[in-house]
């Protein structure tokens, strides 16, 4: 055991599972299940809803939505304090404002990240890992913490270069998600959520460490990501120290396999709860139309996103919706809920928002956020989940297992199994 596992905070899955707990957590889930019609009646009668007495403001309109992610200077990521907590020091994109350094980290990061091998490498990996597993499963399946976690799990170790070990591929998933619950979903601060990020990200800093100490001093040429970061490095690249490498690493893992792990548990959910949409997608699977698969498998998550959407400051005092019968001034310290969700089903700028229709234009979606903080990986994300459900959706008889099991359950607001079967 290295000096830094053995000083790192206790681990407790109990911390994430407890704040989703109890009678009120049960009841925000039923409700926010299928929150169209919230949503709509929210659109028409109070679309910025500032909350008396405290200092939220939610806000629904898809114009609305865009202009408050569109001025991040006047409406920043509130969370960049907690990314360098888990970072160890520096900050990561997802918790930057647009400053030389923001572009500096971004081109670095595409650098690193190609966007040509989201189809070259990124998706048949995916494909292959999902096929092996799906068929050693023998017909039953945890299809989130054995399979949808599983899969970008293995692609950070084989394409990102990170030293995952087998016996700690259960567990590195769970610190991925008790970061990012900590980072990106937990506006309230609730301290469960926040001992448990802290003791994964003491978790997963030194594994990063030491998978950047033996990639430097390995006489073997490899090509992951990890490999071309310290390439750039060697090569005098700004400011792209260790610590740096470790910042960009942390960034896009916390980014991927959590990220993915919810999209893609909500897009089988929503598979499993309307035959008409696993229907489309599984024709589409065994049609070999891997870009028709991608567009039914994010239309379905349309209807179950990552969140109601992300949280935002108010920087300074800013007038929302100027000039409109809806302008509603917000308060500087106020704090923002930018609800992609309903922005996606607004119908006076999505056209029948409410059909399940794969064709529709991309201008549609919010799915990976907007502006300047839309999900740099995205293009991986989408290549990751296509292959790795496609792999599931061949199966024939594809359903949920009875009881408990086939049932989502969540591990704080993320999917944490799903068990399903097929016919083998």
């Amino acid at each position: 055991m290295s000096d830094a596992s053995a000083r790192a905070r206790p681990f407790d899955l109990d911390d994430l599972r407890g704040a989703s707990s109890g009678f009120l957590a049960g009841l925000v889930r039923r409700v926010l299940d299928d929150p169209r019609w919230l949503f709509g009646f929210l659109r028409r009668v109070w679309p910025i809803t500032a909350v008396p007495f405290t200092n939220w403001v939610f806000v629904w309109r898809w114009d609305d939505v865009r202009e408050v992610l569109g001025h991040d200077r006047d409406f920043p990521v509130p969370f960049g304090d907690k990314v360098k907590e888990l970072n160890g020091g520096p900050n990561f994109l997802l918790g930057m404002e647009a400053d030389p350094v923001y572009w500096r980290y971004q081109q670095q990061v595409m650098q690193a990240f190609r966007f040509d091998e989201a189809a070259k490498v990124v998706a048949p990996l995916s494909a292959r890992f999902a096929q092996e597993i799906v068929e050693k499963s023998d017909g039953r399946l945890d299809a989130v913490q054995d399979f949808i976690t599983r899969v970008p799990t293995l692609i950070s170790r084989t394409y990102y270069g990170v030293e995952i070990e087998p016996d700690i591929m259960v567990d590195f998933g769970h610190w991925t998600i008790a970061m990012s619950t900590y980072m990106f979903g937990d506006p309230t601060d609730i301290p469960g959520y926040k001992r448990a990020a802290l003791a994964a990200g003491d978790r997963l800093r030194p594994l990063i460490d030491r998978s950047i100490a033996n990639m430097k001093s390995s006489a073997v040429g490899f090509d992951t990501v990890l490999a071309r970061l310290i390439d750039m490095q060697r090569k005098g690249a700004a400011g792209l120290t260790d610590e740096i490498i470790r910042c960009y690493l942390i960034g896009m893992i916390s980014g991927f396999v959590p990220t993915n792990t919810m999209a893609a548990g909500h897009i089988l959910e929503m598979l499993l709860r309307r035959p008409d949409f696993m229907a489309a997608a599984q024709a589409a699977a065994r049609s070999g139309d891997d870009d028709l698969l991608e567009r039914c498998l994010f239309e379905a998550m349309r209807f179950m996103p990552l969140n109601p959407g992300p949280f935002r400051a108010c920087a300074r005092d800013y007038v929302l919706a100027k000039g409109t019968s809806r302008a509603t001034l917000v308060k500087a310290g106020s704090k923002l809920l930018a609800s992609t969700q309903s922005a996606m089903f607004d119908n006076q700028f999505v056209e029948r928002p409410n059909d399940f229709n794969p064709g529709r234009s991309p201008a549609d979606y919010m799915l990976f956020g907007w502006g300047l903080h839309w999900c740099v990986g995205a293009f991986i994300a989408r290549a990751q989940i296509t292959q790795t459900l496609k792999a599931l959706l061949l199966k024939q008889n594809l359903r949920r297992a009875r009881g408990a099991d086939g049932q989502l359950q969540l591990l704080g607001p993320f999917p944490e199994h799903l068990v399903v079967e097929f016919d083998a």
